[in-house]
């Protein structure tokens, strides 16, 4: 029989983990529930500099997870190898990194970033309207405090690396699936 991996869910046969598992790992999970309890409760009921180094730990800590588990999903569907586990999630980790520092030192990437996130959300925020009372609400942008600071949280890309990269803890390599 399959036994739980080190990601918290079924290894299948070979040890190869199933696509899309580090996104079920129980240090992202936490990460995840961190993440919500943050923004939705912790951030109103303080509102000071900690809570948004939560925000930024967890996110960096999730996000780069979200590339890699579509790829592995998407080739797994299509019934390929996901040879390039390891280059999908380094390509992950170096754009994340790069946004943090893009939106925390730069205006013009802080202001993209408001108004393309602003674009993002704007169709669920639709939906939203249109089911609780039937409005479409307009486009706006999100707000994004630019904060230096934030770049000392950086150091948490080191989670979604070690949750997703394709080397069990012995550094041998695992099966590819």
């Amino acid at each position: 029989g399959s036994r739980t991996g080190p990601t918290g869910s079924r290894a299948q046969p070979g040890g190869k983990r199933p696509p899309g598992a580090a996104l079920r790992h129980p240090l992202i999970l936490a990460m995840l529930a961190l993440w919500a309890v943050n923004d939705h409760v912790l951030k109103s009921a303080l509102a000071n500099a900690w809570t948004g180094k939560l925000s930024d730990i967890a996110s960096l800590a999730v996000f780069p997870l979200l590339p890699l588990c579509t790829y592995q999903l998407l080739w797994a569907f299509r019934g390929l190898r996901t040879s390039h586990t390891n280059l999908v999630l380094l390509v992950s980790l170096v754009a994340t990194g790069g946004v943090m520092v893009g939106i925390n030192v730069s205006d013009l990437c802080a202001e993209f970033y408001r108004v393309g996130l602003g674009v993002a959300q704007w169709p669920f925020r639709c939906l939203w309207g249109l089911i609780t009372d039937g409005s479409t609400p307009p486009l706006r942008r999100v707000v994004l405090t630019m904060d230096p600071t934030d770049l000392w949280t950086l150091p948490a890309l080191i989670i979604p690396w070690w949750v997703g990269n394709d080397k069990d803890a012995s550094g041998e390599q695992r099966a590819a699936t």
